[in-house]
């Protein structure tokens, strides 16, 4: 008694990086390989947006990445693709009960573990969903030293 389960049911596997957290890093990207399939949204800085559609993950990646991949089945190959590209940040599920997770992990320069859940956006900007879950914010290359210093919650780095 007194206990309830929060379970997320989400409509899709989008969810939409608030405007808070691109302005807690500081950064530009080169690109964003996985855009929205309706197309970038305008808050979300970098110079080249991928849908589905262009298949980011099989495309060449250049420059400073952010990733926020679609949160379902697939999510540890883009990780994996990020790690192996060295430069960017990812924001994901905080899974480390996971394989992809634990991956992840070892695999960034540097973490953070926002304090609360992040409030996420609709595609028109305004406040949506909070998932059922925490995140994690992924630091890799000359993009690590912008996770460390976001203040947006505990960092801590991983061997």
């Amino acid at each position: 008694m007194g206990f309830s389960y929060e379970g997320a049911v989400a409509e899709t596997v989008e969810w939409y990086t608030p405007p808070s957290v691109f302005a807690a890093l500081g950064l530009t990207f080169d690109l964003d390989p996985c855009s929205p399939m309706d197309g970038p949204v305008p808050w979300v800085p970098a110079s080249r947006h991928w849908t589905a559609t262009d298949d980011g993950l099989t495309q060449p990646w250049e420059g400073r990445v952010w990733l926020n991949p679609p949160y379902g089945p697939g999510i540890g190959a883009w990780l994996d693709r990020l790690a192996e590209h060295g430069d960017g940040v990812a924001l994901v599920p905080a899974r480390l009960d996971t394989a992809w997770g634990q991956a992840a992990v070892r695999s960034a320069d540097v973490v953070c573990f926002p304090a609360g859940r992040i409030r996420f956006v609709r595609r028109d900007g305004t406040r949506g969903d909070s998932p059922g879950f925490g995140s994690m914010i992924l630091g890799h290359g000359t993009c690590a030293d912008a996770v460390r210093g976001c203040g947006l919650g505990v960092v801590a780095v991983f061997t």
